[in-house]
Formats: structure tokens, sequence, C-alpha cells
């Protein structure tokens, strides 16, 4: 946000000041956007994690589909799926076919709920079992796979590709139906014929559910200026996001909406949501 922050600075000629609230998958910040007054001077950042997947594992005290509302997205981002170099094989489809051998499927480390949803869609689509193991971070994550302790990782780009350039890792795909601009050389989904997958991670800006539409119009366009800017795309894609704004706000809006009626889906199928 911090790299949107100061360029939405000079084409709204107004200062963007960043507060920090931490916890429940970002959902606490919402609740103070939700509870703040309809000017638009009081933005949410909010992603696919705390509009789509949080809502369906926590109890929040608003609707995130109606509490706020959708001004643009403005990145999107690709998980991207690796395995050991111990493991034994070089691309998916040598991956599937040992996996379909392996009578209690294969360990798959992920850091939250985000990257079990592509691991649930792989499993049905490629008919193999994959069976999460949660760590606390990426970090985390990437040594137990080094370790030896589990062959599989699905994780953020930063996190992964430096052990796959570095020969320690094999990454099989990215969760994007297409190829990545931020790891050109990793075949997209659809590529390695997980047809129909096209799991990604996204950021968008919201506010609260009565601001003026005009207010609206004005921010959405404000951030299509910032989105279009190139040296967006460099400072982004250092942390694996490339920059994607909305055509409108209510393009932005249905796009949620899709979002969360599949996701939700693929949540409850997978047993991920408390019952």
């Amino acid at each position: 946000m911090r790299q949107f922050a100061f360029r939405l600075d000079a084409v709204l000629g107004a200062r963007n000041v960043i507060e920090n609230v931490a916890g429940a998958s970002s959902t606490l910040a919402a609740v103070q956007t939700v509870r703040a007054e309809p000017d638009g001077h009081t933005l949410y950042l909010g992603s696919n994690v705390s509009q789509v997947i949080a809502p369906v594992m926590l109890k929040l005290s608003y609707d995130p589909l109606t509490a706020l509302a959708p001004i643009s997205q403005v990145t999107t981002s690709s998980s991207l799926v690796a395995v050991s170099t111990r493991y034994g094989v070089k691309n998916f489809a040598e991956f599937v076919a040992k996996a379909k051998a392996e009578p209690d499927g294969v360990f798959y480390g992920t850091s939250n709920v985000g990257f079990q949803i592509p691991a649930v869609q792989i499993s049905r689509i490629a008919g193999i079992k994959l069976v999460n193991v949660p760590f606390k971070g990426g970090a985390e994550t990437v040594t137990a796979v080094l370790g030896g302790n589990i062959p599989m990782i699905i994780g953020t780009p930063p996190t992964i590709l430096p052990h796959v350039e570095a020969g320690s890792l094999v990454a099989l795909c990215a969760t994007s139906a297409e190829r990545s601009s931020v790891m050109p050389n990793i075949p997209g989904a659809s590529e390695v014929g997980l047809k129909g997958l096209d799991s990604v991670a996204w950021f968008g800006l919201f506010a609260p559910a009565k601001t003026p539409s005009d207010i609206v119009a004005k921010l959405h366009a404000a951030i299509q200026t910032v989105v279009s800017d190139k040296s967006l795309y460099q400072a982004l894609g250092k942390e694996g996001l490339e920059p994607r704004g909305s055509e409108s706000p209510e393009a932005f809006a249905r796009f949620q909406r899709k979002e969360y009626d599949e996701n939700v889906a693929i949540i409850r199928e997978a047993g991920l949501a408390p019952t």
C-alpha cells in the first residue's frame, strides 16, 4: 500500500496516511472502515483473504459484500507450486504420475488457508491426494521442505523462487491459468493440464458502504492512473505482485462476488470451513 500511497498523493493532491491495523486476517481493519464516516477519507486495503476466505472461516460482525463499497482492485498475484529436488521429478506431469502411486498422498506445506484452496483444486483436477501441513510462515514452510520433512510447498514467488534458482526446489506451475509476469518462466496451470484452475490472490481498495458514488468514482479514476505507472510494476514485482486495476467500481464488485461464491464452495467442499 505504501507504493500506492505516495503515488496517490500526487494524483489526488492530498496526503495519504497509512494506519496498520493487524489481527483476524485484516478484518479488524475492515471494521474500523465500516464504522468510519463515508466521506472518502477512510479507505480499506482488503484482499481475497479478508473479503472472501475470512468471512467463511470467522464469525464477522459485518457482511463483506455489503458493508464496504468496492472502489478498485489494485494487485493480483499467483501462488507457486514447487517440490524438493529430492522428490525426483522434473515437471508437473512427472509429479502427478509419482503422486498417484503414493498410498498416503503427498504432504505439502502452506502458511495460510489461501494456499490450501488451489491445492484442493489440484487434487480434484489431477486425481491425486494432497495432505496439508500448516506452518506459521513461508520461511518456516520452505525450511521444512528443504530439510526433507515434507516434499511439497505452495506459497508466494518471493518465498520460493530463490530456492528454485538455487536448484534446491523444482517449480511445477503457477496457480493462475496463464503465466505470471512475475515468474514468466514458470508454466501456468492451464499449460500443465490443470484446466479450470485460476487461483490468484488480490488486493483492492474499499470505502464505507454509504460513500457517495461521485467520491468512489473519483478515487477509482485516481487508482487507475497510479496502476498505469510503469515504476509500480518494478516495485511490486519484487514482492511477487502485479498491479491490476478495475474497469469500474461495479466491475470490481462483480469480481468480488464471483470470487466469494466460487471460493466459498471450494472451502466448504474441502471441509476447511467450521461446521
